[in-house]
């Protein structure tokens, strides 16, 4: 019996009225009901089928994708390249990907079965919990060290899974009986929330989806004891918010992709707070600054910046089912603003637009006629202003319609890439030079390339990748002025780093110094500058076509590479669709100047790169950056 202060759908009759009078509505069942009445008739999950790991879930040629059909359980087609990969890697990973998306099913299931009454959806979400039950204790995983599951493949999926079939379970309670739901508590569910809180040493995010799927275990079969071992302990929510939400908001992984996914199982579990009644203060203020951190860390077509690990062109619609389920809980100006950057709106391009899931379907609303100008101060909407975070060091540079995003410093090394002072370039409605983040951990073009230096605006010495993740110090700061200045020392033993951006409208002022610790023996180290950037590259320097300047460390990957010695004053310009960007750098003796082509997250996506080389004991780089309209 539900004794707190919410339902988790309060009316369905005014779900019905949202179809019938909304397009987006009708269009969202449109798109998902025909999946699930696929899995309500075909549903045939083999406890046999051995579930392993979602990150093998890619071709091993180009590093796109595979396209996952829940009916063909060995075939996995690339969605690059087209190519067909056979594998036991593939096919654990299918089987990962069945299993939990068939527990998710439960959700979109009990949505059905309240908008139309059709027992067949019931028959479904009985079948997989009786098929869980059965089998549970039985079933085979194959996966990384340290990262088994009981039921999914890994420890994190089995969470992910457990918290979707009780969010489907909730939207249907009442139609279970008494014997139905103790068999479904003492033959899966529990047994899961054990494991699930036995389970310690793992990334901090994964943590936290395992213990709040224990905290839902215990909350929606009445036993709060499970809420109680979910916040507390050495690896409980309580610690793990108490050590990685930093004071402005923000993770400690680094990664706008973890932030979210680290907020994402514990929102579900607020949820379930609400309707239960069950008071967890420090987990809902956490979390409500954590939704409010992104709106004003976003550039200004709703794309995130991107750093560390995560998955590439991250934006506010790839998180509208989060904004949705938090504001259900606690409606916000903020959350709103970041809906409103979500979903397809009349005569308006956004980045990643869609109708919505779901979740827009069950709490959300129409957003055409939204407005957020005048918001009182306060509000946590975005104010155009530069910012930084000297806790995670980050700084967000904006001057005109153009914004730049530092990277500074580390707190974790875990989701780090090797790319102190990486800066993305975003102007007008566009980000132009990005970090790429990475897709696939399974993947060589992760190992060699998208985690390391040369694949992000920085430097690298003797050709290694930075090997330090130093801690960053903010030197100056003008947020009316649009400047800072940072460094951070032993980037590479006896080496520091320091880099002062000062940004325009129209262009971007950028000096990077490499320097020696102080009594260092003043040797000459090989120095290479990169610059990445989207478009066709131009130059009236003689390039001529070079071997790689290196061997390893992702040099192996430069594609066409060209090369021109020069001292003096030098340029090279990139032509976009309705853009030209052109990079400037003040001339010095032994200079080399690289052009490259390299690749983005994907084998089949590349742009141009440029990098600057110089061999000398330390280094100053002075560049600009300018962009036009063409």
């Amino acid at each position: 019996m539900l004794n707190g202060t919410m339902r988790l759908v309060e009316d369905w009759q005014a779900v019905r009225e949202k179809i019938a009078r909304f397009d987006w509505a009708r269009r969202i069942v449109d798109k998902f009901k025909p999946d699930t009445d696929w899995w309500v008739a075909h549903y045939a999950d083999d406890p046999a089928r051995v579930a392993g790991w979602g990150h093998h879930y890619f071709c091993d040629r180009c590093f796109a994708a595979l396209i996952f059909d829940p009916g063909k359980p060995g075939v996995h087609r690339c969605g690059g390249c087209g190519e067909l990969r056979e594998a036991q890697v593939a096919d654990d990973a299918w089987a990962y990907i069945y299993r939990t998306g068939s527990c998710s099913q439960v959700f979109n299931a009990a949505v059905l079965y309240n908008l139309y009454g059709d027992e067949k959806y019931m028959a479904y979400i009985r079948k997989v919990l009786g098929f869980l039950c059965e089998h549970y204790g039985r079933f085979e995983v194959r996966t990384p060290p340290n990262q088994e599951g009981r039921f999914t493949g890994c420890d994190l999926t089995d969470g992910v899974a457990v918290i979707w079939l009780l969010n489907g379970m909730e939207l249907v309670k009442e139609r279970f009986t008494a014997e139905e739901l103790e068999t479904y508590k003492r033959r899966f569910f529990i047994p899961e929330a054990e494991f699930l809180i036995g389970k310690v040493g793992v990334t901090p995010n994964i943590i936290c989806w395992m213990k709040a799927a224990a905290g839902m275990t215990g909350l929606f079969f009445g036993e709060p004891v499970w809420c109680e071992r979910a916040a507390e302990g050495e690896y409980g929510i309580k610690k793990k918010l108490g050590d990685g939400l930093l004071p402005q908001g923000f993770w400690y992984e680094a990664s706008m992709h973890y932030h979210f996914y680290c907020a994402e199982g514990l929102t579900y579990y607020l949820a379930f707070c609400k309707i239960y009644g069950h008071s967890f203060p420090m987990m809902e203020d956490g979390l409500l600054r954590m939704y409010r951190y992104p709106v004003n860390y976003a550039f200004a077509n709703g794309e995130f910046p991107n750093p560390n690990d995560g998955w590439p062109q991250l934006k506010f619609g790839n998180y509208a089912q989060q904004y949705e389920w938090v504001r259900n809980v606690r409606d916000e100006p903020a959350f709103r603003y970041a809906l409103s950057k979500c979903y397809e709106r009349p005569g308006e391009s956004l980045p990643g637009a869609s109708i919505g899931g779901i979740a827009r379907l069950l709490f959300g609303r129409d957003w055409e006629n939204e407005r957020f100008d005048g918001a009182p101060a306060g509000s946590g909407l975005p104010d155009g202003k530069s910012r930084h975070d000297p806790d995670i060091y980050f700084a967000l540079l904006r001057s005109g319609q153009a914004e730049v995003f530092l990277k500074y410093g580390y707190v974790l090394r875990g989701h780090s890439h090797a790319d102190l002072m990486n800066f993305e370039l975003f102007v007008e409605d566009e980000v132009l030079s990005r970090d790429i983040s990475n897709s696939g951990y399974g993947s060589d073009l992760f190992r060699e390339w998208q985690r390391k230096t040369i694949a992000h605006n920085s430097v690298m010495l003797d050709r290694e990748t930075q090997p330090n993740r130093p801690r960053g110090r903010l030197l100056a700061f003008d947020a009316v002025g649009a400047t800072c200045s940072v460094a951070a020392d032993e980037v590479y033993p006896g080496y520091g780093f320091a880099r002062s951006l000062r940004l325009h409208p129209d262009r971007l002022e950028d000096r990077f110094y490499v320097t020696p610790a102080e009594g260092a023996d003043g040797s000459a180290h090989t120095i290479d500058w990169f610059f990445h950037c989207t478009g066709e590259l131009s130059s009236a320097l003689p390039f001529a076509p070079c071997e790689r300047p290196g061997d390893g460390d992702g040099y192996q990957l430069m594609l066409e590479t060209a090369r021109c010695d020069t001292d003096g004053d030098w340029e090279v310009h990139w032509a976009l669709k309705e853009k030209k960007v052109t990079l400037r750098m003040a001339g010095c003796p032994g200079t080399s100047v690289y052009i490259f082509k390299g690749y983005e997250h994907r084998l089949d996506l590349v742009r141009w790169g440029v990098m600057v080389r110089r061999v000398a004991a330390s280094a100053a780089f002075e560049a600009e950056y300018e962009w036009e309209t063409t």
